[in-house]
């Protein structure tokens, strides 16, 4: 005979340590600041997640004396599982260090492991990626975007603006090669790039943020360094939503180059 387990207050306090502990190891996890280990180069990210735990997530790594790759990720879930996740591909992304100055083949090793958990789990493990290696001296970057939001490029001296391709399909889904993009940052340009929760936070009226919006505030703030206009972007954002709860964790990071 079987019977339905319903959960006691032991079982409440468990749940509440374990989510506790999870949070914890989420904040150990993501960078102590979120400085750009590069002279000529400045980084601002803030990432607000909507419950304690979530699955977006930005690292910055040093690769060698002239490379620095970062990441931004979104993990197709929320809370602890989404927490787990982000930590698992956060520690490949760490643990391989020549295949990180490859950005398809760091991408490909991902996407491998997202669909070889999928596998054993018998559901799908998706993750939105934007993996970038740059080098410093020279300002040239190669990249793999699957699944992200595309990027802005602006340069801060002539105001041209633009979004920068290619975008790839969401890792876990399938096997595939994933696609390498190539730009060289001169001096004045920034970088700024959103995960959709941004895009997609709602006002009450359940209409969306979006790109045009976005932009806007992007082409305000242009001559504002770099967590000014970040800053900018988030409250332009809780203006827009108007005291409806946030749905989707919500990452924005920028990168200038001096």
């Amino acid at each position: 005979m079987t019977q339905d387990c319903q959960p006691t207050s032991d079982d409440d306090g468990k749940s509440e340590l374990d989510l506790a502990l999870a949070a914890e190891l989420q904040a150990a996890l993501m960078p102590s600041d979120w400085r750009i280990d590069a002279s000529d180069y400045r980084a601002a990210v803030i990432n607000r997640m909507c419950g304690r735990v979530g699955g977006d997530f930005c690292d910055f790594m040093r690769l060698n004396c002239d490379q620095v790759a970062v990441a931004v990720g979104d993990v197709g879930s929320h809370g602890v599982r989404a927490s787990l996740l982000m930590a698992r591909i956060m520690g490949l992304l760490r643990g391989r260090p020549i295949q990180c100055a490859r950005p398809s083949a760091i991408v490909r090793l991902v996407n491998e492991m997202l669909l070889d958990l999928g596998d054993r789990l018998g559901t799908a493990m998706n993750c939105s990626l934007f993996y970038v290696v740059l080098d410093t001296p020279t300002g040239t970057a190669f990249f793999v975007n699957d699944g992200m939001p595309l990027p802005a490029l602006t340069d801060r001296r002539s105001g041209t603006f633009l979004r920068l391709g290619p975008q790839g399909t969401m890792l876990g889904i399938r096997d595939f090669e994933p696609e390498e993009g190539c730009h060289t940052f001169t001096p004045g340009q920034r970088l700024t790039l959103c995960t959709d929760g941004v895009f997609n936070a709602a006002d009450r009226g359940d209409q969306p943020f979006g790109a045009q919006r976005l932009d806007n505030v992007l082409r305000n703030y242009t001559h504002a360094p770099c967590h000014a206009c970040a800053e900018a972007v988030f409250d332009a954002v809780d203006d827009f939503r108007r005291g409806t709860r946030q749905r989707d964790d919500e990452t924005i990071l920028i990168v200038d180059r001096l």
